[in-house]
């Protein structure tokens, strides 16, 4: 992917002028640099960060980002897992295997180009606890330059005016095209009108089919693909030939992580409901609530409520399961690690209209971090560079790239399984962008694991849930 070079000087003048941060005028000197993103390539040594790098090395005793000459160093938080060591000093990205190699692999590259400018990542190794740390580090502790987010986690940091707004930014440089990205991933990047992130994907729930095991039970075409149910009643009587022909119908994690729920929105929203409505308030009782998770407690009993998320997918990889519903985060994984005939596609249709959980990881700048004008440039910097890597963390983690030109023919077209699963990047229904949703999806998924794990009653349940989601939406 080309990037017209642009010199760090204009860079850094057009953040000046688009944040309107005063500032003395600086004098570098005309190295340009080519933020050239990081090459998916068949040679195992290839290295594109030689292609970002300046060769004019010797024209100037500073650097292009900090007219002092010193380096400047962003703090980096994110999730995704902690893997420094496994991909140490490779900066090939075709090389990674996991989310937490990709992401590596594109900040290694980064690192690795004559930038003036050092990524050092903090914290945030396992998700489940990201945003409690990045919530402390907002009070008072080592607040990041550049910072993952989910969707749904963005109204409750960029409510309280503790992002920076990007528009100005975008709209200033020569490498990041905003209007390149889908309706959906603008959407989820804004707030009252205005942008707030660097959306990166579009992750969802798929379901993750064993062929031969459906084969087995007589539920292939002539052609030999899996016949998809389109109703509910079709889908447990699937289950039924899979169990008689000897293995579990269903999977998934049942109440470690909120998978249940997601499942449950997308079936309220395939029934044309939703979760809150258009004032905001939380609706899971609502009759396409009480639907919904009527059905998923019949399917919990074609599956095993004590499987957690590890559980369920060793379960499915080991040849035990016909269907797992799990993420597009596993793709790659899986079409690795299948023992078997294995297929990722859309989450079947199973009342009126295709819809399925979604989200987005993007990337936001901490306001208070990036006040001094040498450090925003910088952040754009790496911004940039995330944005000409979506290619390659799209390919390299099975996630739904969120850029319209990406998504259009390239290189994805080769990456394994893509297309059974391409209509889920518009089938995909994000939650609402309210500030406390968080929290109150929390509620909601221990409300409903409630059920299928412990037996509540389910009228109990719902009615709990709503009361405990509004509680949180209130604040």
């Amino acid at each position: 992917m080309k990037v017209n070079p642009i010199s760090q000087l204009n860079r850094l003048l057009l953040i000046l002028a688009a944040f309107a941060l005063l500032a003395a005028a600086c004098g570098s000197d005309d190295d340009s640099s080519d933020d050239s993103a990081v090459e998916s390539s068949d040679d195992s040594g290839s290295e594109s960060s030689d292609d970002g790098a300046s060769d004019d090395s010797d024209d100037s005793g500073s650097d292009d980002s900090d007219d002092s000459g010193e380096e400047v160093v962003l703090k980096f938080a994110r999730f995704f897992g902690d893997c420094e060591e496994d991909v140490a000093g490779v900066t090939d990205v075709s090389q990674a295997t996991t989310e937490c190699e990709v992401i590596q692999i594109i900040e290694n590259a980064f690192n690795a180009a004559d930038n003036g400018i050092t990524v050092e990542k903090i914290g945030g190794q396992a998700w489940g606890d990201y945003y409690t740390q990045l919530s402390t580090a907002f009070a008072g502790g080592e607040v990041p330059n550049v910072a993952v987010m989910h969707q749904h986690r963005l109204p409750d940091f960029a409510g309280r005016g503790l992002l920076m707004p990007l528009d100005d930014a975008f709209a200033s440089s020569d490498v990041i095209d905003f209007s390149d990205y889908t309706g959906p991933a603008q959407a989820a990047a804004s707030l009252d009108g205005s942008a707030y992130a660097l959306p990166f994907d579009l992750h969802a729930s798929l379901w993750h089919i064993n062929v031969d095991i459906y084969e087995a039970a007589g539920l292939t075409d002539g052609d030999g693909n899996p016949v998809m149910p389109t109703s509910t009643d079709d889908l447990l009587a699937q289950c039924e030939a899979i169990e008689a022909a000897g293995s579990q119908c269903f999977a998934h994690d049942w109440f470690e992580f909120g998978v249940g729920a997601r499942l449950f929105l997308a079936l309220v929203q395939q029934q044309g409901g939703t979760l809150a409505d258009a004032s905001g308030v939380a609706t899971p009782d609502s009759d396409e609530g009480q639907e919904a998770l009527r059905f998923l407690n019949e399917l919990a009993a074609h599956s095993d409520p004590q499987q957690g998320y590890t559980d369920s997918q060793s379960a499915f990889l080991n040849g035990e399961v016909a269907i797992l519903h799990n993420g597009t985060w596993v793709v790659d994984q899986y079409s690795r690690e299948a023992g078997f005939n294995y297929l990722a596609t859309n989450v079947p249709t199973l009342y009126s209209q295709p819809s399925t959980w979604g989200d987005s990881h993007m990337w936001v700048l901490p306001a208070a971090a990036n006040e001094d004008p040498a450090m925003a440039a910088a952040s754009i910097e790496f911004l940039e560079f995330l944005y000409d890597n979506i290619e390659n963390w799209a390919i390299g983690t099975g996630h739904i790239a969120p850029r319209t030109s990406v998504l259009t023919g390239g290189a994805l077209d080769d990456a394994p399984q893509r297309d059974s699963y391409a209509d889920t990047a518009s089938n995909a229904g994000l939650v609402p962008a309210v500030e406390g949703w968080a929290g109150a999806w929390d509620a909601l998924a221990e409300e409903l694991n409630a059920t299928w794990v412990t037996g509540k009653e389910q009228g109990a349940a719902l009615s709990d849930a709503a009361a405990r989601m509004n509680e949180e939406l209130a604040g």
